[in-house]
């Protein structure tokens, strides 16, 4: 979390205005963890029966908490008063409590209401769409302190070590493993979603193509193949490769040995061996009925819907590896073989239900099947 001055108003005497900023600081300062708690673990606020915000975001108990985390729409929701009447946070300092508030300071965004925002999105030299936010304490009145939230949410480190890439070879001529020692790699968690890029179609004067149907805002975004690329560029990322997408997904041998040279490729992200699994069992059974586990291990045809549920999470932290939706794959050794095609679209029994299996897309969304997608970034240090 970035600090920044804090904008003072009316200075009585200068001893008395050094002493209020210096307390009114110290507040601020020890708020700090409870701001970062509300922005970053925004779903731990969310009661049972749920939330309303009709002018802000939508609740549905299919769309998993990971959603609320660090999401702006949630901050508006949740100091518009619409996840608790009163909302403040109470910090105690030198035995008297202090109540802070965020402010409603920045211009309405007529795609989402005609209400005042409690953020901003703005860039930095390090960061894209960082929250910028004004912070009050109710007892010093016309003081603010601006503070940009970062999005910490998004990604996952992929640990240094040697990796696979594609299917077990069938010889050692055509095995290719990589390392990334010395590199710092973050993929998204998630797959990009409608919400993020209705921020990034504003950014972009196009404000039309922004989704207003927020019971979508969780579902994966639906852009071109060329689209795709520029949303990723637009944050200081890439689309993900698929040599990548394979080393997120397929658990190593020996997580304790990095240096380990022989890389084998399981077949699911939770089994080496895909016929002692439901979907091996599946391709023996026609008759095979999922079950709520299976469900949440790889979404197939005949599973629920759910989107931001960390069930189905690759050892490294990435979620989706197997079943949901068919996703973009940037492939630098076979350009033609770009789109991991095991989907909630497949029944069970699909041979596509396989780590390391791709197909060829052509850059255009189909009509019936969305193609998600979603960014790395490589870090300098």
């Amino acid at each position: 979390m970035l600090f920044f001055r804090n904008e003072k108003v009316e200075v009585p005497s200068v001893r008395s205005q050094a002493n209020t900023s210096k307390l009114f600081a110290q507040v601020i300062f020890k708020a700090e963890k409870h701001i970062l708690e509300l922005w970053e673990r925004g779903d731990k606020f969310i009661p049972k029966e749920g939330f309303e915000c009709p002018n802000s975001l939508s609740f549905d108990k299919s769309t998993g908490r990971g959603f609320y985390q660090c999401q702006p729409h949630f901050w508006q929701c949740y100091w518009s008063g619409g996840v608790k009447k009163s909302p403040e946070i109470k910090i105690e300092v030198f035995g008297q409590t202090y109540h802070i508030e965020a402010l409603p300071n920045f211009a309405p965004i007529s795609e989402y209401s005609a209400e005042n925002r409690f953020y901003e999105l703005v860039d930095g030299e390090n960061f894209r769409n960082g929250l910028k936010v004004d912070l009050s304490v109710k007892e010093f009145p016309n003081k603010k302190w601006s503070v940009v939230l970062i999005d910490s949410c998004r990604d996952t480190f992929l640990p240094e070590r040697i990796y696979g890439h594609g299917q077990t070879p069938s010889s050692r001529e055509e095995d290719f493993i990589w390392d990334n020692f010395d590199r710092k790699i973050f993929i998204d968690k998630w797959y990009v979603s409608n919400q993020q890029i209705n921020d990034w179609f504003l950014k972009i004067n196009q404000g039309h193509r922004v989704i207003k149907n927020k019971s979508l805002w969780a579902n994966p975004a639906e852009l071109s193949l060329e689209e795709q690329h520029l949303y990723c560029k637009s944050l200081g990322k890439r689309l993900l490769s698929s040599h990548l997408f394979d080393a997120a997904s397929m658990t190593p041998i020996n997580l304790s040995d990095p240096l380990n040279p022989k890389v084998l490729r399981p077949q699911t992200p939770w089994q080496r061996d895909i016929s002692k699994t439901f979907l091996g069992m599946a391709r023996k059974n026609s008759d095979y009925q999922l079950t709520p586990l299976d469900c949440m291990l790889a979404q197939v045809e005949g599973c629920a819907d759910k989107l931001f549920y960390s069930d189905s999470v690759s050892w490294m932290g990435m979620n989706y590896p197997l079943g949901f939706y068919p996703e973009s794959l940037v492939n630098e050794f076979e350009p033609k073989l770009n789109l991991k095609r095991s989907s909630k679209f497949l029944p069970a029994a699909s041979l596509s239900h396989e780590l390391g299996k791709r197909e060829y897309w052509n850059g255009t969304q189909p009509e019936v099947t969305s193609v998600a997608f979603r960014c790395y970034e490589e870090v300098s240090e």
